[in-house]
C-alpha cells in the first residue's frame, strides 16, 4: 500500500509525478485544491466537497473542466491504490503556459493531480481524548477564503507560530477583533449550551465538515446559531471545537495559554464527535436485502 498520484490521467507512484516549471500553479499559486476522507475505500461527502470545487473553479474563471471525469478518475486510483483508509487529495490548476499574469489566451488543459495516501487516525484520537492547544493570530489572508486556493502562505506563517508555541492550531483574528476561523480547520464554539460558528461569507472557507456536523447537531437535539465573537468572548465559551476532514471534531481546551472552562474535552464535543462516527457507520452500512 503506497501513495499514488493519478497525473493528468496517468497513474504513477508520487514520487514520479512532475509539473512543469511554467505550470501556473507553480508560478502563480493559480490553483484550487480539496481533501477528502477515505473510509473503507470510499469517499466520505463526496458530493459536499466537489460542489465546493465547482464553486472555488468558477469563482476563479477556469475553464470548464470534465468534473465526471475527474470523479472516475479519483475512484479509480483508490481502487488501485488499494488504500482502505486514507485521503483523496484533488489539486487543479489553470495549466501551462508562458509567465504572464493574465490568463492564457486561448485557454490551456488544465493541469489535474489527484494524490491518494493513507491515513492513520490513532495519534489523532488520542488527542479527542485530552484535547488541544491553539494560540491567537492576525488573519492575514487574501479576501476571498471562501475560494479553496491553493494560496495558503498566510495559513503556513500561522500555524508555523502555533508549532513554535507549542500548540496545535492558530486561531484567525480579523483587523475588528473577530474571529474568523482556523489555519487549516473550522472553529466552532458552544456558549449558553448551543453552538455558534461564524457566518459563511469570503472571509470564511465553507468547511464540508463544519456544514454537516451543523446538520447533524440539529438532527440530535443540539441548538446552533451563526454568530460573531471576540477573541476574549471565546476565551469564556464552555467549549471551544475544531472541525475538519481528517480531526473531525477535535476540544481546544488551552488557548494563548490560559485554560478553557475546565481545561477538558466537553459534552458537546463528545456528542459530535459520536454522531460523526455513527453516521459515517450508517453510511458504510450495506444496503439492506
Amino acid at each position: 500500500m503506497e501513495n499514488l498520484a493519478c497525473l493528468n490521467g496517468e497513474l504513477m507512484p508520487v514520487d514520479q509525478a512532475r509539473v512543469p516549471v511554467w505550470d501556473r500553479g507553480f508560478l502563480f499559486g493559480d490553483a484550487v485544491y480539496e481533501v477528502l476522507r477515505i473510509y473503507q475505500g470510499c469517499c466520505w461527502l463526496e458530493d459536499e466537497h466537489f460542489a465546493r470545487l465547482r464553486r472555488s473553479l468558477a469563482a476563479l474563471e477556469f475553464p470548464p473542466i470534465d468534473l465526471d471525469r475527474l470523479i472516475a478518475r479519483m475512484h479509480r486510483t483508490i481502487s488501485v491504490s488499494g488504500i482502505e483508509e486514507g485521503t483523496a487529495y484533488i489539486h487543479l490548476t489553470r495549466g501551462v503556459a508562458p509567465r504572464s499574469h493574465a490568463f492564457p489566451r486561448p485557454p490551456v488543459p488544465p493541469t489535474e493531480l489527484i494524490v491518494i495516501r493513507p491515513y492513520e487516525d490513532s495519534t489523532v484520537a488520542r488527542l479527542r481524548e485530552t484535547g488541544v492547544g491553539a494560540i491567537s493570530h492576525p488573519d492575514l489572508r487574501w479576501k476571498r477564503c471562501d475560494v479553496k486556493s491553493t494560496n495558503l502562505l498566510a495559513n503556513v506563517l500561522a500555524l508555523e507560530a502555533a508549532h513554535r508555541a507549542g500548540a496545535v492550531e492558530a486561531i484567525l483574528v480579523d483587523a475588528d477583533g473577530l474571529v474568523t476561523e482556523a489555519t487549516h480547520t473550522s472553529l466552532v464554539w458552544v456558549r449558553g449550551g448551543r453552538l455558534e460558528a461564524t457566518p459563511e461569507g469570503p472571509m470564511i472557507l465553507p468547511g464540508t465538515t463544519r456544514g454537516f456536523l451543523l446538520r447533524l447537531a440539529a438532527e440530535v437535539g443540539l441548538p446552533h446559531a451563526i454568530a460573531r465573537v471576540t477573541l476574549a468572548e471565546l476565551t469564556t465559551a464552555a467549549e471551544v471545537l475544531l472541525m475538519g476532514t481528517t480531526i473531525e471534531v477535535l476540544s481546544i481546551v488551552r488557548l494563548d495559554g490560559n485554560q478553557v472552562a475546565d481545561g477538558r474535552p466537553g459534552p458537546i464535543a463528545a456528542r459530535l464527535q459520536d454522531a460523526y462516527r455513527a453516521a459515517v457507520a450508517r453510511w458504510l452500512a450495506p444496503e439492506p436485502v
